[in-house]
């Protein structure tokens, strides 16, 4: 009775952050750490926000080709000139220069929601960026709870530098602090953000209406339906904290956006880039090979032995390449780290990563390091367990037959299900600050405020695969080991299926 009442106070309170001390792991065979976070239901309830307006529940039903599938969306603000406008899809009119906020309009779940997504192979996916792979869905938003636990638990709390990020966020008499997350997903990160720091604007931003209502948002909290793609120029110089994550594959210049990003903070503030490798591990420095497929060439990087999930996943981002993306340049330009941006102090760039074992197997010397390595174990693989056949609808877009994405994934399932390999997969971070000015360093950092909460928890041994640098150099260094692990790689089955396809068919 208990379990049943916290579980419906976590759907229908107004605002429960669901952190990494919240998660659930599902599995009854694993520690339990005290971590329980169910991922919230959508609410019904009407809501309104500051700057925009609600007339109408946030529960819509998908009125797509006929389909019964439901839309748990927030009603979200978002600009019309480069998210709506069919007409016009690379305009923008800046907020800066509308005083009456011309460019924004109220975002209704009902009405709106064909706006921005659509529905492909029995799944959900936004219509803004054909790039960005995944879907944005229940069935995604629950993985992407998962996955946001884990690395919460990896960095010891919602970011890394987190000194840097705590003085930075520091209430000062006078100044707006603002926080910015570029694709915010579920929101989860940006609704802890605000709880944390509800002295703080949080802005959310991302190509999908976040799954939330209104009526559960923090008063500080608010989020916008966009393309980055498109520019920033409309939040220059106007944020404390600058965040992205995982948002790598619908990024098709990843340099010419952090570029970008980099203009967004505002003098002694910092831009934080969290994303996936793409690639599995054999060991930390050391990439699987593909499972090797008919047709393959004798290459060194595949392998009769090699992972299926690796196979699927690299498939997957050919398709992104082919929609505009450019995976493996953006992950080029992300293990290089920003020490080469004009607006941010090299002096203070730091970069680094983390390892999560897609299972409970992997052990450390303490007891607890073991713990927890086994428990985001558990989230990593429920997550890669989901994600594999996400991808499908992607690739079936640019001509794979589902026959063979079902044959794939049943030996994914049956890879990371059972353990059959002991996988890794490395999430790379980057930080830097910005200069108080053209060529000077960044401003000294104010003093923490004393009534605010410790950041690090020092009881706790840190994650057992967390490793950070301060050079470039040994940026290059970490880039340059794991590369040459690569081997070369085959065709591409994907590339080979969009090739055959007929015009009417692409």
């Amino acid at each position: 009775e208990e379990e049943s009442s916290r579980s419906q106070d976590n759907t229908r309170d107004a605002y429960r952050p669901a952190s990494a001390n919240q998660a659930s792991s599902g599995d009854p065979n694993l520690p339990s750490l005290g971590l329980h976070a169910p991922h919230p239901d959508p609410l019904t309830r009407k809501g309104s926000t500051i700057g925009a307006r609600y007339d109408q529940p946030a529960l819509a039903t998908s009125t797509i080709g006929g389909s019964s599938l439901r839309f748990g969306y927030a009603h979200t603000t978002a600009y019309t000139e480069s998210a709506r406008d069919s007409q016009n899809p690379h305009g923008r009119v800046s907020r800066r220069d509308n005083d009456d906020m011309a460019s924004v309009y109220s975002y209704n779940s009902t009405r709106d929601v064909r706006e921005f997504v659509k529905e492909m192979h029995g799944r959900i996916f936004n219509r803004l960026n054909d790039a960005y792979l995944l879907p944005s869905d229940e069935e995604e938003w629950n993985r992407l709870d998962k996955q946001h636990s884990a690395i919460t638990i990896a960095m010891g709390g919602l970011y890394p530098c987190q000194e840097d990020v705590e003085a930075i966020l520091s209430p000062a008499d006078g100044v707006e602090k603002r926080i910015l997350d570029i694709g915010c997903g579920t929101g989860s990160w940006a609704i802890e953000m605000a709880t944390r720091f509800p002295h703080c604007t949080v802005v959310g931003v991302d190509v999908a209406p976040t799954p939330l209502d209104a009526a559960s948002f923090p008063p500080n909290l608010s989020f916008e339906i966009d393309d980055v793609n498109l520019g920033l120029t409309h939040f220059q110089d106007s944020f404390d904290l600058v965040h992205m994550r995982c948002v790598m594959g619908g990024i098709k210049d990843l340099r010419k956006t952090l570029e970008e990003m980099q203009t967004c903070v505002k003098p002694g503030g910092i831009l934080i880039v969290i994303d996936g490798d793409l690639r599995l591990y054999k060991d930390l420095n050391t990439i699987y090979p593909l499972a090797k497929v008919p047709g393959d060439q004798d290459v060194s990087g595949v392998s009769e032995d090699g992972a299926w999930l690796s196979r699927v996943i690299w498939e997957a981002c050919q398709g992104c390449n082919v929609a505009g993306s450019n995976i493996e340049g953006s992950k080029h330009v992300l293990e290089r780290g920003l020490w080469n941006y004009s607006l941010l102090d090299p002096e203070t760039a730091v970069g680094g990563h983390f390892f999560f074992p897609l299972g409970p197997w992997a052990t450390s010397e303490d007891l607890e390091r073991t713990q927890t390595l086994q428990y985001v174990g558990v989230l990593m693989r429920q997550a890669f367990l989901n994600i594999h056949r996400a991808y499908h609808g992607i690739m079936r877009k640019h001509g794979m037959p589902q026959s063979v994405l079902d044959e794939w994934s049943k030996r994914v399932d049956d890879e990371v299900g059972n353990t059959k390999r002991k996988l890794w997969v490395r999430f790379i971070f980057c930080c830097a600050r910005r200069r108080e000015a053209p060529g000077q360093p960044a401003p000294e950092l104010p003093a923490p405020s004393p009534t605010s909460e410790p950041v690090i928890d020092t009881s706790r041994p840190p994650y057992a695969t967390f490793e950070m640098w301060h050079t470039e150099e040994q940026a290059l260094v970490e880039q340059h080991r794991r590369i040459i692990t690569t081997g070369d790689l085959p065709q591409s089955v994907l590339r080979a299926a969009y090739a055959n396809m007929s015009p009417r068919q692409s």
